[in-house]
C-alpha cells in the first residue's frame, strides 16, 4: 500500500513538472508568466480574476489570457470608436458645430451613435438652408426677370402710344387743323381717344368742304397754268369764319407751295453747275453754294410775287372760302442766286469754273430776258 502511494506521489510529481515546462513562456515558469498576465491586465485598467480553489496554474493561466485578450479586443474596440468619434468631431466642427455629447456620461457606442446622429442633422440642415436659398435666388431672379419683362412691355406700350399720339397729331396737322391739347385729359388712352375723335370729326368737315369746293372751286384753280423758266404759278385755297381770315390763310398757303417749287427748281440747277464745274468733290464749296440757294429761297415769300386770279365763296355755314391763284417771276430768283455766288469772298477761286458752266449761262439768259438787258 505504501508503494502504491509513492507511485502516485511520484506520477504527481512528474506531471506537475511536465505542466511547468509546458506552460514555460521561454522557459518562464508558471508563476513568472502568471505574473507578467497579471501585469498586463493592470496595465488594461483592470484586475486580474482570482484564482480558484485548489485550480492548477495551467488552468489559471487560461483564465488570465481569456481575461487579457477579452481586454485587449475591448481596448482595441475603443480605440477604433475613439478613431471614428474624431472624424465625425472634425467633420462637425468643420461645419461650424459643436459635438454635444459627453465621453464621460455616455458609452462609448452611444456616443458614436449620437455623433453620427448630430453631423447627419447638421449636414441635413445644411443641404435644407442651402436647396431654400437656391429656391429663393431662383424665386428673386424670377421676380425680377418678371418685373423686368412688365417694365420693358410697359415702355413698349407707351413706346406705341407715343407714335400713335405723333401719327394722329401730324394727319390732324397735315389737315390744317390743330390737335386738342394733352392737358385737357387724364392719361395717354384717352388722349389718343380723344385725337382719334378730332380726327374722325375733322375727316368728316374736310369731306363737307371737299364736297363744297368741288361746287365753288374756279376753273383756273384746278387748271393752273403751266409753269416755266421765266414764270411759275401756284394755287392756294382755305376757309375761315372771316373774310380776312380766309383771304390771308389762302394767300400763306400759296406761298409755303411756291417756296417748295422754288426750292426743288433751284437745288436742280444747283447740282448741274456744281458737276459741270467738276467741283463735285469740293465739300465747302458745295456747301456754300447750297446755303446761298437757300438763303434766297427764304426771300421768295417777302416780294416779287403777283395774284392774278382770287375768289370769296361764302359756305353758308358762317364761313368763307378763299381761292388764290399767284404768279412769280423765277428769273427773279435766278438773278440774286448767280449775284450772290460771284460776289461771296469764299467762292472767289471757283466763280470762274462756276461761270463758265452752261447752266450759270442759261441763268444769265434768263436774268437778261426778265431785267430786258
Amino acid at each position: 500500500m505504501i508503494k502504491l502511494f509513492a507511485k502516485i506521489l511520484l506520477i504527481i510529481s512528474l506531471s506537475l513538472s511536465l505542466s511547468t515546462f509546458a506552460l514555460s513562456d521561454d522557459h518562464k515558469s508558471s508563476k513568472e508568466i502568471i505574473s507578467d498576465l497579471k501585469s498586463e491586465i493592470k496595465e488594461l485598467e483592470a484586475e486580474p480574476v482570482k484564482s480558484k480553489l485548489l485550480q492548477r496554474n495551467t488552468k489559471y493561466i487560461e483564465d488570465l489570457k481569456a481575461q487579457r485578450d477579452a481586454l485587449l479586443k475591448e481596448k482595441e474596440k475603443r480605440e477604433k470608436i475613439e478613431a471614428a468619434k474624431k472624424e465625425i468631431q472634425k467633420e462637425l466642427e468643420a461645419l461650424g458645430a459643436k459635438p454635444n455629447v459627453d465621453t464621460k456620461d455616455i458609452d462609448t457606442d452611444e456616443e458614436i451613435i449620437a455623433l453620427r446622429k448630430q453631423l447627419k442633422e447638421l449636414k441635413d440642415k445644411i443641404e435644407k438652408e442651402k436647396e431654400e436659398k437656391k429656391l429663393a435666388e431662383e424665386k428673386k431672379k424670377a421676380e425680377e426677370k418678371k418685373k423686368a419683362e412688365e417694365k420693358k412691355k410697359a415702355e413698349q406700350n407707351k413706346l406705341d402710344r407715343d407714335k400713335a399720339i405723333q401719327r394722329v397729331k401730324k394727319e390732324i396737322i397735315m389737315l390744317g387743323e390743330s390737335p386738342v391739347s394733352e392737358f385737357e385729359v387724364n392719361n395717354n388712352d384717352e388722349y389718343i381717344a380723344a385725337l382719334n375723335k378730332q380726327l374722325a370729326e375733322i375727316k368728316i368737315l374736310k369731306a363737307q368742304e371737299e364736297k363744297e369746293i368741288q361746287q365753288a372751286i374756279p376753273e383756273w384753280y384746278t387748271k393752273v397754268p403751266a409753269s416755266t423758266e421765266k414764270v411759275m404759278y401756284v394755287v392756294g385755297t382755305h376757309q375761315s369764319d372771316t373774310l380776312n381770315g380766309a383771304r390771308r390763310m389762302a394767300q400763306s398757303r400759296a406761298l409755303e407751295e411756291l417756296s417748295r417749287k422754288i426750292e426743288t427748281r433751284l437745288s436742280s440747277k444747283e447740282n448741274e453747275m456744281v458737276d459741270e464745274a467738276a467741283l463735285g468733290s469740293d465739300s465747302a464749296t458745295k456747301t456754300k453754294i447750297s446755303f446761298i440757294a437757300q438763303r434766297v429761297v427764304k426771300e421768295v415769300t417777302v416780294s416779287g410775287w403777283e395774284i392774278v386770279e382770287g375768289k370769296i365763296v361764302d359756305s353758308g355755314d358762317g364761313n368763307f372760302r378763299s381761292f388764290i391763284l399767284i404768279k412769280y417771276p423765277v428769273a427773279q430768283v435766278y438773278k440774286a442766286f448767280i449775284n450772290r455766288i460771284e460776289q461771296s469772298p469764299e467762292l472767289k477761286s471757283s466763280v470762274t469754273a462756276l461761270k463758265n458752266t452752261e447752266t450759270f449761262k442759261e441763268l444769265e439768259q434768263y436774268v437778261s430776258e426778265f431785267t430786258g438787258a
